[in-house]
């Protein structure tokens, strides 16, 4: 009964209430099993994987990533920001805007101050949703470059519109630290000459392959300095790799556990051996066609990037903001992001083809005179010109555990009740 109250209550339980030493973990496991079966909320999830993460207990995919889909948005942009902020970084945020979204450009603004962003996806819907969209701009992109220390922690931005961001935005985007991949929908005339632009920024450019060969494995290579026989073996599967991790992501139940990071193996060299056993690993987990958009893996594309960029790079950003990054979460032989992923999409794109990479939808121009371009930087973040923070930024007061804003309104009376009701489980 005390469980049941608890579940019944979760959005107004805290850090505090769990971070008691007189409360059994067996309890929190007992609990958090009832919210699996139930339906976890944002709020629940960020302080029970935040405890049983650290446990020895045995862990799932649905402690490590939280998925959350809002077909439409009604509130302004700060209303969804808010419970995604980390100040402590716990977890990192992937947030995709797209269709029935109007928030203003001030809002979007907010979006270089959210210290734990990792990855940011803005696709401009399809015409016939006749929907209101927020302008992303060269001057938007301007104003994030030139907030004090923006997008921290941001590898993976994409950007997919008709007419507004141009090549000048290069050379605000190379001030975010910790991009490694910007990835744009644009106009064909606003792109001329683009490669020279982004090689003196230092970008290295390629176009996007289409059809078919549009998928999660195309971006990785652009990483990848493997010999050239591997890329061949791989890309004839390259369809198969992205259903199969689809639906690794579609399914909460996968196990995870932590390695040290030196025994983490080789991502793409994982890739290579479950492709030639056409991916068993994966292929048996329900498919994702017959999922409702709530329960689709939008995050796919996004989570595997960003885990294979910061074993690239060795998570150097984590590294440099003063995070541990000595252990590895796996699950068999996929190695999963470093930090804790909360995924949020706001809208629906529009796209009739379901899959990793949606299709563009935007193209009020004519399908013609837009392109996809993708830029990368392969170099360590370390030896690129990093800008010093201010005096003002060591002076901040340090976090405290249970501080993080949640967003929820406090309800004294509630906090009380469950104070009583986990005492009971120590009775019990």
């Amino acid at each position: 009964m005390a469980m049941h109250t608890v579940a019944e209550n979760i959005g107004d339980v805290t850090e505090q209430h769990l971070a008691r030493e007189d409360l059994p973990k067996r309890y929190l496991w007992r609990i958090w099993r009832l919210l699996e079966n139930r339906g976890v909320c944002f709020q629940a999830w960020k302080v029970f994987s935040k405890f049983l993460l650290a446990e020895d207990d045995e862990k799932t995919l649905g402690l490590y990533r939280y998925r959350q889909h809002i077909c439409q948005p009604s509130e302004n942009l700060r209303h969804y920001l808010r419970p995604l902020e980390s100040l402590a970084v716990d977890f990192v945020t992937h947030l995709n805007i797209t269709g029935f979204c109007s928030f203003a450009e001030n809002e979007l603004l907010a979006l270089a101050r959210l210290k734990n962003l990792a990855i940011l996806e803005i696709i401009q819907p399809a015409d016939e949703l006749r929907t209101i969209f927020p302008k992303v701009d060269d001057r938007l992109i301007r104003g994030w470059s030139e907030i004090e220390d923006p997008f921290p922690l941001l590898r993976i931005l994409r950007l997919w519109g008709d007419e507004a961001v141009t090549q000048k935005s290069l050379q605000y985007v190379s001030s975010f630290p910790s991009l490694a991949l910007y990835d744009v929908n644009a106009s064909r005339s606003d792109w001329r000459g683009a490669a020279d632009t982004a090689r003196g920024e230092g970008w290295e450019m390629e176009e996007p392959l289409h059809g078919p060969q549009d998928t999660l494995l195309w971006y990785l290579m652009l990483f990848d300095f493997v010999e050239e026989s591997k890329p061949r073996q791989l890309q004839g599967l390259a369809r198969n790799i992205d259903d199969g991790l689809m639906n690794f992501c579609q399914s909460s139940n996968q196990p995870i556990k932590s390695i040290p990071s030196r025994d983490a193996p080789s991502f793409l060299d994982n890739l290579s051996d479950a492709a030639k056993r056409n991916l068993s690993m994966y292929v048996d987990v329900p498919g994702y066609e017959a999922q409702t958009c709530k329960g689709f893996p939008f995050e796919t594309w996004a989570f595997w990037l960003y885990s294979f960029i910061g074993q690239f790079t060795n998570d150097e950003d984590l590294t440099r903001a003063g995070f541990e990054t000595a252990q590895k979460t796996v699950s068999e032989q996929l190695v999963l992001p470093s930090k804790p992923l909360a995924c949020l999409q706001l809208g629906h794109c529009g796209s009739a083809r379901p899959g990793i990479i949606p299709a563009v939808s935007y193209v009020r121009r004519g399908l013609f005179a837009t392109s996809r371009y993708t830029f990368f930087r392969t170099s360590s973040p370390s030896n690129r010109q990093m800008s010093a923070r201010k005096t003002a930024e060591l002076m901040k007061p340090t976090v405290q555990l249970g501080n993080v804003e949640t967003g929820l309104n406090p309800n004294r009376k509630k906090r009380r009740r469950l104070d009583d009701i986990l005492q009971s489980f120590i009775g019990s």
